[in-house]
């Protein structure tokens, strides 16, 4: 075999593995922040659930623990929706980030067997 093809197939093994790496470092640093993002969005609900429970512990009547039952629920429903929105987003933005390296490997591969044709 011919030096050059070694020393190319070996320098494209190289970038791919690079490639990897560098995909791998992004999504590793992307779940991270997606665990801190929903351990936000599960702090906050909690915190919300404490002072809902609070006030309900010092109502004065039914319809007013209903009205605060009400509010607690149609905020609840609210910020799930959006914490979901939220994460859907992140991931997707994550995914991208993270394949975009790959994406690039491929494209050269291609570009090279087109050549190579």
């Amino acid at each position: 075999m011919n030096n050059k093809y070694i020393s190319d197939f070996a320098a494209f093994g190289s970038a791919n593995l690079e490639a990897a790496t560098a995909s791998g470092k992004i999504w590793a640093a992307g779940v991270t922040d997606l665990t801190h993002q929903v351990a936000g969005s599960a702090k906050s609900s909690f915190e919300h659930s404490v002072a809902t429970f609070k006030a309900l512990t010092g109502v004065k009547s039914v319809k007013e623990a209903i009205d605060i039952q009400g509010s607690y629920s149609k905020a609840a429903f609210a910020n799930a929706v959006a914490a979901s929105k939220s994460l859907t987003d992140a991931s997707v933005k994550l995914t991208e980030q993270a394949m975009a390296p790959l994406t690039a490997r491929l494209a050269v591969a291609v570009e090279s067997l087109s050549k190579a044709a």
